[in-house]
């Protein structure tokens, strides 16, 4: 059986193969980052995360690549086979459109070309988490009426959503308690979900909805899982949505931020 790591690998040379081939003299470089790189896959829930950086000539004027050029990549990266990951995604970047956070060192890996920007910084990542936390609002990144919805993979969709809304919240909140960004992201989830344990308050709901997740991927077989899931999720969200409001203030006025483990 092959394993994740030659998957991964497998499957990474081969998108580089594809979009060599098919994007024109625009390229500047494509990465892969997350948990294929890290580890910590949760087959059947993990995707392998893209990100081509391209000239500002290879978009059009509605900032897109061609559609011909994308059906022509999907074509091709539809012959790849994504087990033990659920799909690949992928994000395109240019010098004006690049408002992502730069690459977070050990976390990536380049597969061709180069990177538009130097990677993230400790300052910089603890940056992005603080304004993230403060404008998350559970119900507006992951909409409830969505649950309307029933047939073919709805529930399956939903239970997906949650689990990207709510990973990179955990990375993000780890980030502002213990102020070592480079290393936090570069955990495995279950490495994360051990270390937020150590704060009471939010680390048993985060434990509760990673149980879920092993529960229900990937078999995906029950909506009662699924919807456990995504009720955890927000348990999870509202509980550090809480926290932050309380806690902020102290939290971002500590006098060594280089040195604030365990601070709470």
């Amino acid at each position: 059986m092959e394993s994740i790591q030659s998957a991964a690998q497998r499957i990474n040379l081969t998108v580089r193969d594809i979009v060599l081939k098919h994007i024109n003299s625009s390229f500047r470089g494509l990465i892969v980052q997350g948990s294929a790189i890290k580890g910590g896959v949760v087959p059947g829930s993990s995707d392998i995360d893209y990100v081509l950086y391209v000239d500002d000539t290879g978009l059009n004027e509605l900032g897109t690549i061609p559609a011909e050029t994308c059906i022509s990549l999907h074509k091709a990266l539809s012959e790849i086979n994504v087990h033990p990951f659920r799909y690949i995604q992928f994000s395109v970047i240019t010098p004006k459109t690049n408002k992502f956070l730069p690459p977070i060192p050990g976390s990536y890996q380049l597969l061709a070309g180069q990177l538009l920007e130097l990677e993230a910084t400790n300052d910089q990542i603890l940056q992005d988490a603080v304004a993230s936390l403060d404008r998350l609002k559970p119900e507006v990144a992951f909409h409830p009426h969505q649950l309307l919805d029933h047939g073919e993979d709805r529930i399956e969709r939903c239970a997906r959503l949650m689990c990207t809304v709510v990973w990179p919240v955990v990375f993000q909140f780890l980030t502002v308690i213990h102020c070592d960004g480079i290393r936090i992201w570069n955990l495995k989830k279950h490495d994360a979900v051990l270390l937020l344990a150590n704060e009471p308050q939010v680390g048993s709901i985060l434990g509760s909805f990673f149980r879920s997740v092993q529960s229900y991927y990937p078999q995906e077989q029950s909506p009662e899982k699924a919807l456990l899931l995504i009720e955890e999720g927000f348990a999870f969200l509202n509980t550090v949505k809480s926290f932050w409001m309380v806690h902020r203030t102290r939290l971002l006025s500590r006098d060594d931020t280089s040195n604030c483990l365990n601070q709470l």
